[in-house]
């Protein structure tokens, strides 16, 4: 195990960069790999697609019936720059490869006896118009071990460090299928997957167990609680069915990406709780993706970052860093440093660009086939070539705007003296109860429950920003890292807590600790939940007089937020600032007994580290911000980045 809180052994956050060896032609790979060590990368990591590497006689990772399947010289390569490797087998990958990666013959479209993923209306879930094999087919999961034991055995096992480049191999792809925030609704209802969810029931409750073989549209409210309040259980059975595959060494070094939660669609935050719930107990690092739309634009996408790194802890494994599918701003530097500062200000023990070098020739066996595309509403022109059009460095050897950020983040990254590590320091924390996740994790039932838990994140939100708080975010499993002495906003539903949650709150309120409930209306016997009952109506208004004030509050700041991290002892040494406004401001605090200031233009962001008595900006998107590029489609991003040349910055 680590001596340090960064993975691998750093001493310091570790910069990730995608290259995906499969979309470039094998006599790049040496320059492009060479190009990221320059840049400044620590670990490569690489999606690795079975549909890509299966073949008739087996599994080619050596290149013997195609050089751009030969994994094995990409690890070499990657080790003689000095890089380090994290694979990704899946087996589901997604990372705009057809099926996900998947085989067409797992498919149940191709072959029927693997039974399809459902939704809860009984329909098929595809990719690309393709059914999904579910995870509770038998078949379908021998196959699966199969796969992931021969990437173990060829690839892996012999280059795991510290003998070769391998650090880390990723399980999953945000849950299996990329599910796991998506609301109960949106679960695997396959036949199977519904008898294993009855069977659950039957020892405790077996009537419930006989209304849950009812269609899942016609479940009563007791077993939509129960199906959502399995999820977390189910997830990591699938992840210990994935991990159970692979080598004990290899094992030891298994991770999890999990996607972030969306704010904006029902059912999401509260499904996306329970189902990443139970990950912690299978003892595999965590990390997050961030495909929640842009932060630096959008205060549902902030609060979105902000809501589920804290709620989970977890440490940024990929970002975007060029893909101008929804948002052309991606290819823009001050959109993906503010990105990056914000991964760090939420204590990510890493930043990713994903992906870090953009390339353009692939084959039909990774290609999305167009017909699929369109059946799902995608235009297929979006997913040409090059694949991120935006990203800071080019299979070709050109470069684009966003490698100005990444050798800012870099030299943050790498500048003596810098304070990483610092704790999350926090005025308020949001406890989140996992009862109230059950009856808000519907889409199209979440009701009450679902207006409860969104007004109590908002709420949260609207102190950080307006008011100058920093709020933190907590669940049942992790109240235990919260001083005894904290104040905890706790949103409830009328069904009010159950007995695990009272025992919670009231040993923190024994301790010392501060409970303000937060709920649609009073109820009886409230105060034996909390000390205040503030009713979500008044909320915004009343919070603010009800709490007692910020510690670095400053009487002219304009809204904003910020972060301070703090060493043991509570002291502040890093500050990270941002402009979630669409006009420039001016963001105050009191450090110190000093005052702390930094302009922030729209979507601005900066940190701050300790000089003398007082802290001074280290870095900031200002850096960065150069004049907006006209704009672009992903067909012709690239030509219109690689022409300016000047972006041939020194290392």
């Amino acid at each position: 195990m680590s001596d340090t809180p960064f993975p691998y052994g750093m001493d310091r956050p570790v910069l990730y960069g995608e290259y995906p060896y499969y979309r470039a032609l094998p006599e790049h790979w040496d320059a492009n790999l060479a190009a990221l060590a320059y840049a400044g990368f620590d670990v490569v990591t690489c999606y690795v697609p079975w549909r890509f590497h299966e073949t008739p006689g087996g599994y080619d990772f050596t290149g013997a019936t195609g050089a751009q399947r030969d994994l094995l010289r990409l690890l070499r390569l990657i080790a003689a720059h000095g890089l380090r490797a994290v694979l990704k087998p899946g087996p589901f990958v997604h990372g705009e490869v057809q099926l996900g990666g998947l085989p067409d013959r797992v498919s149940p479209s191709v072959d029927p006896g693997h039974p399809p993923v459902r939704d809860a209306a009984g329909e098929p879930v595809t990719s690309q118009g393709r059914a999904l094999p579910s995870t509770f087919g038998p078949e379908y999961r021998a196959q699966v071990r199969r796969w992931l034991r021969a990437v173990d055995q060829q690839v892996l096992t012999p280059h795991l460090a510290p003998h070769g480049p391998v650090v880390a191999v990723q399980l999953g792809n945000e849950g299996i299928y990329s599910d796991a925030a998506r609301p109960a609704d949106a679960h695997d209802f396959a036949p199977p997957a519904v008898r294993a969810f009855a069977e659950r029931l039957r020892d405790g409750d077996p009537a419930l167990a006989e209304a849950a073989l009812l269609p899942p549209r016609r479940w009563p409210a007791a077993v939509r609680l129960a199906w959502a309040g399995q999820a977390g259980a189910v997830l990591r059975e699938q992840y210990e069915e994935l991990a159970a595959g692979l080598s004990a060494p290899v094992r030891a070094v298994a991770t999890v990406n999990l996607p972030l939660p969306s704010l904006d669609t029902p059912g999401s935050a509260a499904s996306w709780l329970l189902r990443t719930a139970e990950i912690a107990r299978l003892g595999l690092r965590e990390g997050y993706t961030s495909w929640v739309g842009n932060a630096a634009r959008s205060r549902s996408a902030f609060a979105a970052h902000w809501f589920g790194v804290r709620a989970r802890r977890s440490s940024n494994v990929e970002d975007n860093w060029g893909f101008t599918w929804t948002d052309e701003s991606f290819a823009r530097p001050v959109t993906t440093l503010f990105h990056a500062l914000l991964a760090l200000g939420l204590g990510s023990a890493s930043c990713s660009v994903y992906t870090a070098c953009g390339t353009a020739h692939w084959g039909p066996e990774i290609d999305l086939d167009p017909a699929g595309l369109r059946s799902e509403g995608l235009d297929p022109v979006d997913y040409g070539p090059p694949y991120c059009p935006g990203a800071p460095l080019h299979e070709d050897g050109r470069t684009g705007a966003n490698l100005a950020a990444l050798h800012t983040l870099r030299d943050l990254l790498r500048r003596p003296g810098t304070p990483h590590g610092g704790r999350f320091g926090a005025d308020v924390r949001l406890l989140v109860p996992g009862v109230l996740a059950r009856a808000a994790a519907w889409e199209e039932a979440d009701g009450p429950a679902g207006a409860i838990l969104r007004g109590a994140v908002d709420a949260a939100f609207t102190l950080m920003t307006d008011h100058q708080y920093r709020v933190d975010v907590i669940t049942e499993q992790t109240a235990g890292l919260s001083h005894p002495t904290d104040l905890w906003l706790v949103p409830l539903g009328a069904q009010g807590p159950d007995d695990e949650l009272l025992a919670l709150l009231r040993r923190h309120r024994d301790d010392g600790g501060t409970v303000v409930v937060l709920a649609e209306r009073a109820r009886p016997g409230w105060p034996e939940i909390g000390d205040v009952l503030v009713p979500m109506a008044v909320a915004y208004e009343t919070l603010p007089r009800l709490l007692p004030a910020p510690r670095y509050a400053h009487p002219g700041s304009d809204p904003g937020v910020v972060f301070v991290h703090e060493d043991d002892a509570g002291a502040p040494v890093g500050i990270f600032a941002f402009n979630v406004t669409d006009r420039t401001v001016t963001v105050r605090r009191t450090v110190r007994g000093r005052p702390v200031s930094v302009e922030l233009p729209r979507s601005g962001a900066a940190y701050l580290c300790p000089v003398n008595e007082t802290f001074e900006v280290v870095t900031d998107t200002s850096e960065v911000d150069f004049p907006p590029f006209p704009p672009t489609s992903a067909a012709i991003a690239l030509s219109v980045l690689s022409e300016e040349t000047p972006w041939t910055w020194p290392r």
